[in-house]
């Protein structure tokens, strides 16, 4: 309500001002004098319309989401009953590995 009645009276103000240079006095008497001072005004009472009517900006930022993964447990290996670990020579890398390898 408050900006309306302000948006009122500047627009009032407005409208006085840029009918009062038309009226010169001069002979004795008031005369009427045609001219664009209106469109200042008009400019301004524009500007003042729009920024009174337009919506405020508001900015919203959202907030970051993390995830997080659950931390994973160290694997267990147990040995079957009818298995073994053995070192055996790869070919590949001419080199040990320990395997699982079934007993006998």
């Amino acid at each position: 309500m408050k900006k309306f009645l302000t948006f009122l009276l500047l627009t009032a103000g407005l409208i006085g001002t840029a009918h009062a240079d038309r009226w010169r006095y001069g002979g004795g008497h008031y005369y009427y004098h045609p001219g664009y001072g209106w469109a200042v005004p008009a400019v301004v009472g524009g500007v003042i319309v729009y920024e009174a009517t337009r919506p405020p900006i508001i900015a919203v930022q959202q907030q970051p989401v993390y995830i997080q993964q659950p931390a994973l447990a160290a694997p267990v290996f147990t040995q079957p009953a009818d298995m073994h670990w053995e070192a055996i020579l790869d070919a590949n890398c001419n080199c040990y590995r320990t395997v699982l390898v079934p007993n006998r």
